[in-house]
């Protein structure tokens, strides 16, 4: 009932319900003052989306994310009950009405700060390419190097240096050996200064094996 009064109410006003509804849930990456992206890191008009208020994005530096990249920070709160996945609490409750979850009394108004979902948070390593209409699903690690082919779904951590494509996703390829990886990561470019940076430039379009020889 409170939910058709309120559809009537933003038909009357004129505003699409269902597109405000999306634009309480989710922003625009470059918007998400929250989230935590390193240096020189860019976007082309990637979203970020969440309902439990402390869900957390964390993305390292020199990432590069393509247009309409979707990450899903959060579960919402569709599995807190064994028999249904409706988010009943949410829909049928009004704020301040009382519910019961896991034997302790909650305000319905509360669930969002209170009650963390089952899979939260996403964490995305350095110089990470990923590519446009890719979903990555909370929970989820993502490695150093790392590129996501487009269209992907990434559902489950992915490893350093790995190229990773299809829903859900899954390892195409290793770019580099163990020992090579390792090494990358101890050298850790993208933690150089600016200056040693443009002083270096050259050398990232080396070979690997002479790239590594000069720098580690």
């Amino acid at each position: 009932m409170m939910m058709s009064i309120r559809k009537l109410l933003w038909r009357i006003l004129g505003i699409n319900y269902y597109n405000y509804l999306k634009g309480k849930n989710h922003t625009y990456l470059r918007d998400a003052d929250w989230a935590e992206i390193g240096s020189k890191t860019y976007d082309n008009g990637a979203f970020v989306w969440k309902w439990y208020n402390n869900s957390r994005l964390q993305i390292g530096k020199y990432c590069s994310i393509a247009n309409d990249v979707n990450f899903i920070c959060d579960s919402g709160y569709h599995t807190e009950s064994q028999i249904t996945s409706f988010p009943l609490f949410h829909e049928v409750l009004e704020k301040n009405d009382e519910v019961k979850i896991n034997n302790v009394l909650y305000k319905a108004g509360e669930i969002n700060d209170k009650i963390k979902p089952q899979k939260a948070n996403i964490v995305i390593g350095n110089d990470v390419w990923i590519g446009m209409n890719t979903t990555i699903l909370p929970g989820v690690r993502i490695g150093n190097g790392v590129t996501i082919l487009a269209g992907t779904v990434v559902s489950k951590d992915i490893p350093d240096y790995a190229i990773a494509g299809g829903v859900p996703a899954k390892i195409i390829k290793i770019k580099h050996n163990n020992l090579i990886i390792n090494t990358l990561n101890e050298i850790s470019w993208w933690d150089w200064s600016d200056e040693k940076i443009k002083l270096n430039i050259n050398d990232f379009y080396l070979p690997i094996e002479i790239f590594i020889k000069k720098h580690l």
